[in-house]
C-alpha cells in the first residue's frame, strides 16, 4: 500500500502501448496528459493497463527520461492459464478478464478512499463496462470516450464482402445489444464522454450524464502549401486503414467505374489483416479499374497527412468506427471527407464541421451514390478543422478534475 497522502487520479486503460497505432495509443497519450497535471495539481497518478503495456510503458518512459516519482504503474495478475486471451482475436474477452481483476489489484495499491477522479479510457465500446463503478461514492467516475456507433446497411452496397450476411446481422445485433449497455453502465458512472450526439442521446435518455468528446488524438496541422486548393483535371481519391471488409473500401473502388469517375484516381493505404491476401487487388482488375488504383502498403504517420494534402476527397466508408483519427487528421487539413451518416467517422465529421458528405440510409446502395457523394465533396471549399489541438485532452482532463475536486468539497 502506497503511503504517499496525495489525492489520486486513477487511469484504467487496458490498452496503453506507446508502440502501436490508433485506439492503443490513446491511453498512451491520456498516461502523458496526467503525469502532466499531476506535477501542475500534485497529484498521485495510479495507472493500470496489461502486462504487456505496462512493460512497454516503463521502456517508454525511460527513453524519454519522463519523471514517474508521480506515477504508479499497475497490472492485474496474469495467470499462465489464461495467456492464450492473447491472441488478436480474443482481445475483448481478455478485456473483460482483466476488468475483473482491476478492482483488487488498485486496492493493493493505494487506499481506495484517496481516489479523487477515476478515468476508464480506450477501447472505444459501449459493450465493454468500465473497471471503475466499483469505487468510493466520493469518487468521480468517469467512462469514455465510448461509442462505435454503425451502419449495418453499409453491408448492403454492392460489391459485398463474401460473409456480408454474418457482418449485417453481426452490426445490427451489436447496434441493439450497444444501446442496452450503454444505458446500464451510464448509470454507474457520474459522467459518460461519447463519441457521438447518437450515443449521448442514448445515454441521456435514462437520466446518466453525458458530453460529446470524440476519441481522435491530438493533431498537429501541418505547416505547408502544398495543399490542393481547387480540383483540377482528373479527381484524386484516397482511403486510408486496414484492409478489411469494416473499411468497405470495395465501394470506392467500385465508384471508379461510374461515368461521372471515369478518369479519377484512387490510392488506398493500409495493410491487409495479417495472413489475409490483398483481396481489393483481385476486385480492382475485375472492374477494370486497376490501372487507375494504387496500393501504398502500410505507410507513416507523416505521411498519410502528406497523401491528404494531395487529395481531393477522403473517402472513408466504414460500416463501424469509434473516434476516427483518419477522419480527423483528413479535416485537420481541409480534405473533405466522404462517409455513411450515423457512423463514428460521420460523428467525427460532425464535431469537427469540416466539410463533407455523408451519405444517408434513404440513398440508393448504389456505386452511383457513392460517385455523387464524392464528386460533391470535391468542390466543397477547402477549410481546415481547428477543434484537433495539440491540448484537446489535456485541457478535457484538467475540466474532469476540477469537477471532481469541486464535487468531492461539496460532500
Amino acid at each position: 500500500m502506497n503511503s504517499s497522502n496525495r489525492d489520486v487520479v486513477l487511469l484504467t486503460a487496458f490498452a496503453c502501448d506507446p508502440r502501436l497505432p490508433s485506439e492503443p495509443t490513446i491511453g498512451w497519450e491520456y498516461l502523458l496528459s496526467w503525469l502532466t497535471i499531476a506535477d501542475e495539481r500534485d497529484l498521485q497518478v495510479v495507472a493500470v493497463m496489461n502486462e504487456r503495456s505496462r512493460v512497454a510503458t516503463i521502456a517508454r518512459l525511460e527513453e524519454i527520461k519522463r519523471d514517474v516519482s508521480r506515477l504508479i504503474l499497475v497490472s492485474p495478475a496474469e495467470p499462465r492459464y489464461l495467456r492464450f486471451l492473447h491472441h488478436h482475436r480474443l482481445t475483448r474477452l481478455e478485456h473483460m478478464v482483466w476488468a475483473w481483476r482491476v478492482p483488487a489489484a488498485v486496492r493493493a495499491t493505494i487506499e481506495t478512499t484517496r481516489v479523487v477522479l477515476a478515468r476508464h479510457v480506450t477501447f472505444a465500446s459501449e459493450l465493454l463496462a468500465p473497471p471503475i463503478t466499483w469505487l468510493p461514492a466520493t469518487t468521480y467516475a468517469v467512462w469514455g470516450p465510448v461509442g462505435s456507433t454503425g451502419r449495418a446497411d453499409a453491408y448492403l452496397f454492392a460489391p459485398r464482402p463474401a460473409d456480408w450476411r454474418k457482418r449485417y446481422v453481426i452490426q445490427r445485433l451489436r447496434d441493439f445489444i450497444s444501446r442496452k449497455s450503454a444505458r446500464r453502465v451510464a448509470r454507474q458512472v457520474d459522467l459518460t464522454l461519447t463519441t457521438s450526439n447518437i450515443l449521448a442521446e442514448v445515454v441521456r435518455s435514462v437520466g446518466a450524464r453525458a458530453e460529446v468528446f470524440p476519441n481522435t488524438r491530438p493533431i498537429r496541422p501541418p505547416d505547408t502549401d502544398a495543399r490542393r486548393t481547387a480540383t483540377s483535371g482528373a479527381l484524386r481519391l484516397l482511403c486510408v486503414g486496414n484492409l478489411v471488409p469494416l473499411k468497405r473500401f470495395e465501394l470506392a473502388i467500385a465508384a471508379l467505374s461510374v461515368p461521372e469517375l471515369a478518369d479519377a484516381t484512387l490510392r488506398i493505404a493500409g495493410k491487409p489483416a495479417p495472413g489475409r491476401p490483398n483481396e481489393l487487388a483481385a476486385l480492382a482488375r475485375e472492374l477494370a479499374v486497376d490501372e487507375r488504383v494504387r496500393f501504398l502498403g502500410q505507410i507513416p504517420r507523416e505521411a498519410v497527412v502528406t497523401e491528404m494534402i494531395a487529395a481531393d476527397v477522403l473517402i472513408h466508408l466504414s460500416a463501424r468506427e469509434g473516434g476516427s483519427g483518419v477522419v480527423g487528421e483528413a479535416t485537420a487539413v481541409g480534405l473533405p471527407v466522404v462517409v455513411f451518416a450515423g457512423t463514428g467517422a460521420a460523428a467525427v465529421l460532425e464535431f469537427a464541421d469540416a466539410p463533407g458528405v455523408a451519405i444517408g440510409r434513404e440513398e440508393p446502395r448504389t456505386s452511383a451514390s457513392v460517385a455523387e457523394a464524392v464528386t460533391a465533396a470535391a468542390l466543397l471549399p477547402r477549410d481546415a478543422s481547428t477543434v484537433w489541438t495539440e491540448t484537446r485532452l489535456i485541457d478535457e482532463e484538467r475540466v474532469l478534475l476540477d469537477r471532481a475536486v469541486a464535487l468531492r468539497s461539496a460532500k
